[in-house]
């Protein structure tokens, strides 16, 4: 009876036991299912370790919960106290042997032992600590410290949630590592564009299409007109665009939604007020729905200018050019010019001298004589133009010879012109062909006198000096080679009629006139004057304003004089042979009989070899005269010849060209004298008078 009462008390006992235990298993598997649901429902990498640290502490519960997981190249801690850094692994060696072994670990008597409800004995506080796989990948580790449980089953049953914990951990792991790869390229593509947007050094400008103002820019645009950001982001288009007519800046945008994209050139003002030459590009597009305008706004100003003043060189060089041309064949044929006039003005001297003034003749003499000097004005006119006509060059003040000139000057304009100078006195001194400077004061002065014509008017003459640099110098009229420094200037302006740019442009041409007579030879003149004394000019002028013209002459440092220009007379009569040597028949003759004339025996030879030849077989030759251009042997191999024949032989030269450009060539060398053709029997006696003296 007791048995089968104690039995049945066994198998009851067992039966609650069993009941209880059942219980308790659906409720941890309920607990796990519950736990696995909640992490079905978690997006994002921060939100999956948070809700895990969360779900396994209030469902379980431990004194903390740490999660280590791999995250790019580093190993990364979570824990309940808000614990978030990098770890190193190998510092924790229980975590490197649970992710060699791929199982869980519980250690005991991980702290001091604590009473246990319900139970006669203490239990020891455990660490938990369950890896984290997604199939062979080691993902982390979940740490459970201090855990109390009275029922050490769970540990067991937790296996599937960590199972699914590492799953849904590694799919955030590999989905937050493309998030940070897409960001990472992300980021350097913006810092890409951002960078070649702001070092770009054009300008380039968002604006939005409705309100036509900047949206987004880089630091080109505004610093290209010179303002800060904040106030290039308050301006509008039409302020940008510096078009009085809004209906152009209108038209721009007309054809901009027609076509969708434009190019064209236009000028920009900025904040200073000065004007941009600027290239625009405008494409229109959509940036969210929003349309926009992208422009490009590239900065041509400094490039047309170089474009202008490169086109005014050539321009400068094809006129300089041309003037050489033109120089070298006026000067060629003055040269030829010259000769025949020798021979005309000789012969006519000559004649004048051997008639009486009753003769029926003379005054027709007289009349060829006077058209010859003419001519060889003109002459030297064509040498002036060809930068060959300085013959006789002196240290002078500007200033005292223009006071020298005043009488001449104003005799030469208009009755209703007023003169007026203004003369620098001690003005530095100019080396120069004094009655070419003149030349130049008198074309200028004559010229100012017609501009004014019948109305009244002023010509003011100026002198003064100038300390010239290459930015001054490179606005001049044919600044060939010039040397900055100190130059004096001759400034001739005047209130008459004025001239257009095509006048000023054509005015230095030879046989160029704004007269109904004349040979427009003049203006020629004075540049070809001007160039030859390394000078350069300027011109001021406008239709109705009058003109400025403004000569620049090399100051050169030495006391200036102003020279006599009258020629002592000597009065002797010569002797002995002298050898005369011209290619031209006609000079030959006259020159001749001229030296005939003055008492000379005179041998002639029509080229250098000719020359030679004659003067070995005359040894008692007093000097020779001898003509620099010939063929076979010219002037200057002649001269060589003829003084290593006999080293004190007198040679005079005789040329249509200037006393400075044919000396030039002799300097050093003994050179006797120089006649400048075409030449009277008194100007010939003046140069031989030094030799006969000796």
């Amino acid at each position: 009876m007791n048995t089968d009462i104690q039995n049945k008390q066994i198998a009851a006992e067992e039966l609650e036991r069993r009941l209880t235990e059942l219980a308790r298993s659906k409720s941890r598997l309920e607990l796990i299912n519950r736990l696995l649901i909640s992490l079905s429902s978690v997006a994002g990498l921060d939100n999956m370790v948070q809700h895990i640290l969360d779900i396994l502490l209030q469902t379980i519960g431990a004194a903390n919960i740490t999660i280590i997981f791999r995250l790019d190249d580093s190993w990364q801690l979570r824990d309940l106290f808000g614990v978030n850094r990098k770890i190193c692994a190998t510092d924790h060696p229980d975590i490197a042997r649970i992710l060699d072994a791929n199982t869980p670990l519980r250690i005991h008597d991980a702290g001091s032992r604590v009473p246990c409800l319900g139970q006669n004995e203490d239990l020891a506080l455990e660490n938990w600590i369950f890896p984290l796989l997604a199939g062979d990948r080691k993902i982390g580790v979940i740490c459970m410290d201090g855990m109390q449980l009275t029922d050490r089953n769970i540990f067991d049953e937790l296996q599937p949630f960590f199972v699914y914990a590492g799953l849904m951990l590694d799919n955030e792991i590999s989905s937050y590592a493309q998030l940070a790869e897409a960001n990472r390229r992300l980021q350097e593509s913006e810092t890409l564009y951002r960078t070649l947007f702001e070092q770009s050094p054009d300008g380039v400008i968002l604006f939005d299409i409705d309100e036509l103002k900047p949206v987004q820019f880089n630091q080109a645009a505004h610093t290209l007109l010179g303002y800060s950001r904040a106030e290039y982001a308050a301006l509008t288009v039409h302020e940008i665009h510096c078009s009085e007519n809004t209906m152009a800046v209108d038209k721009i945008l007309e054809t901009l939604h027609q076509t969708g994209e434009i190019s064209f050139e236009a000028e920009h003002r900025g904040k200073d007020g000065g004007l941009r030459s600027v290239h625009v590009s405008l494409k229109k597009f959509e940036l969210v729905g929003r349309p926009m305008v992208l422009a490009i706004h590239r900065d041509m100003t400094e490039r047309k200018q170089a474009a202008e003043e490169r086109l005014k060189l050539e321009r400068q060089l094809l006129h300089v050019q041309k003037l050489e041309s033109l120089g070298v064949l006026a000067g060629g044929i003055a040269h030829d010019f010259n000769n025949i006039l020798t021979a005309i003005i000789g012969n006519a001297d000559l004649a004048l001298m051997r008639l009486s003034n009753e003769s029926p003749v003379v005054e027709n003499l007289r009349r060829i004589e006077q058209a010859a000097v003419n001519a060889s004005d003109l002459a030297r006119q064509m040498l002036a133009y060809s930068g060959k006509g300085k013959f006789i060059v002196e240290n002078m003040d500007l200033s005292r010879l223009l006071e020298n000139m005043l009488h001449m000057l104003e005799v030469s304009i208009s009755k209703k012109a007023i003169l007026r100078l203004d003369l620098m006195p001690s003005l530095p001194p100019i080396e120069g062909d004094a009655t070419q400077i003149r030349q130049i004061v008198m074309n200028l002065v004559i010229n100012a006198s017609e501009a004014i014509g019948d109305r009244s008017g002023v010509i003011a003459i100026t002198t003064g000096c100038l300390d010239c640099d290459r930015s001054y110098l490179k606005d001049v009229l044919y600044e060939e080679n010039l040397s900055d420094g100190l130059y004096v200037y001759l400034e001739i302006a005047d209130t008459g009629c004025g001239m257009d740019r095509e006048t000023v442009d054509k005015i230095f041409d030879p046989f160029f006139t704004t007269k109904f007579t004349g040979r427009g030879l003049g203006m020629a003149a004075v540049l070809g004057i001007v160039r030859g004394h390394r000078g350069a000019i300027k011109i001021y002028s406008e239709p109705g304003r009058g003109t400025t013209f403004k000569i620049l002459l090399p100051a050169s440092g030495k006391p200036g004089e102003i020279f006599n220009d009258a020629v002592p007379w000597h009065d002797w009569q010569g002797s002995g042979t002298v050898l005369f040597v011209d290619d031209e028949e006609t000079v030959r003759g006259i020159g001749g009989e001229m030296l005939r004339e003055l008492g000379f025996n005179v041998v002639t030879a029509d080229n250098g070899l000719e020359a030679i030849r004659i003067f070995k077989e005359t040894p008692d030759i007093a000097f020779v005269i001898l003509d620099l251009t010939m063929p076979h042997l010219d002037g200057e191999q002649c001269f060589r010849e003829l003084r290593q024949i006999r080293p004190d032989v007198k040679v005079i030269i005789s040329s249509g060209y200037n006393e400075h450009e044919v000396t030039q060539k002799f300097v050093g060398k003994g050179l006797a004298g120089f006649i400048q053709k075409p030449y009277k029997l008194s100007v010939l006696k003046e140069a031989i008078t030094p030799l006969i003296s000796l």
